[in-house]
């Protein structure tokens, strides 16, 4: 097992993944982790293979399984749990982390005293701005989202871990089926839920520090500002729409979410060039990632992933995943995916 950080400190991380197998950034990413947290719980939502199961065991200190019902929030519950309650009650900092990201692009130890030198009860990477009427629960009604800390990493220090308001929340959650319900009761929830209770919170990058404290609704909006750049005319949750702006303009910003992909292809190779020229990330794990992911889609006729086909970044990856494919099948005899089937 790598070298443990603060023992401290307790992350919970929660994986899921389409096609049943863990992706290389994964590993990077909880290698990365694992210099900052003495203990590493991992939560996946998914089937493991073996060897994903033994490789995550040199980097976790306890890997296990459950049904992709209650999402991440279920995830990281059940890791408490396994952690137990008492233990976790004394930690002077626990994190919740799930893998929709890419990165840390940075040197994530650098981020990580800095926002702890911050001086705050709890924080996360970006924060968004609370929304009117751009949400919707499991039964199509509009919902109400407050001002918020983007669940995929948050950090929970102390005086909030000690508290029977952290504990009741988490004790609290509930397998729900659909992922809008989890978002509803959970995601936008919990930071207004510990700041109404006298905690203070912050993020590496504050979506209000752009926009003001306001509300956006849907008059204020305007679905085409994605291709034009006007920051102030869409949803600010814009993790997935415009992580380009984020790594130029948000100094070290660590992360970037998987999510892009699908979302903004048009900015993969812009990507690509700036993390080649400013960073020491391996580029090859977003390429690997884009290439056998989107290989394996496109093979079975995904419509919603043709549009990636023509980036710089599925070619190669496309290019690097080949050799792997060609070894298992002189191996077994057969071309199934190398990386494990879906799930």
């Amino acid at each position: 097992m790598a070298e443990n950080g603060n023992p401290n400190r307790v992350l919970f991380y929660a994986h899921f993944n389409k096609l049943g197998r863990v992706e290389e950034y994964v590993y990077y990413q909880l290698e990365k982790m694992r210099g900052i947290f003495g203990t590493i719980v991992l939560v996946s939502n998914s089937p493991l293979p073996e060897d994903d199961q033994r490789r995550l065991g040199q980097l976790c200190d306890h890997v296990s399984q459950r049904d992709n019902i209650g999402y991440d929030f279920a995830a990281w519950r059940e890791g408490m749990q396994h952690f137990g309650w008492d233990k976790l009650a004394h930690c002077d900092e626990v994190t919740v982390m799930n893998d929709t990201c890419f990165g840390p692009i940075f040197d994530f130890q650098v981020t990580y005293a800095q926002m702890q030198s911050r001086g705050v009860d709890f924080w996360g990477m970006t924060t968004n701005l609370a929304l009117t009427d751009l949400l919707e629960n499991s039964s199509g009604e509009t919902i109400f989202a407050p001002e918020h800390i983007q669940s995929y990493y948050m950090t929970f220090n102390a005086p909030v871990v000690s508290s029977e308001v952290f504990a009741d929340f988490w004790h609290g959650i509930q397998d729900y089926a659909d992922v809008l319900d989890v978002i509803d009761h959970y995601e936008i929830r919990l930071t207004k839920l510990l700041a109404d209770n006298g905690f203070t919170f912050d993020s590496y990058y504050d979506a209000t520090a752009y926009w003001g404290k306001q509300e956006m609704n849907k008059t204020e909006v305007d679905i085409s500002a994605f291709s034009t750049g006007d920051m102030k005319k869409y949803n600010p949750g814009f993790t997935c729409n415009r992580p380009l702006w984020l790594l130029e303009t948000v100094d070290r910003y660590p992360f970037i979410k998987t999510k892009f992909v699908r979302l903004v292809p048009a900015q993969l190779d812009a990507i690509r060039a700036f993390i080649t020229a400013n960073t020491d990330y391996p580029m090859q794990l977003i390429d690997s990632y884009i290439g056998g992911r989107y290989y394996d889609l496109w093979k079975e006729k995904d419509a919603d992933v043709k549009y990636v086909l023509n980036s710089n970044t599925f070619k190669l990856g496309k290019v690097m995943i080949a050799p792997f494919r060609l070894l298992k099948r002189l191996i077994t005899g057969k071309n199934p995916d190398v990386f494990g089937q879906r799930a």
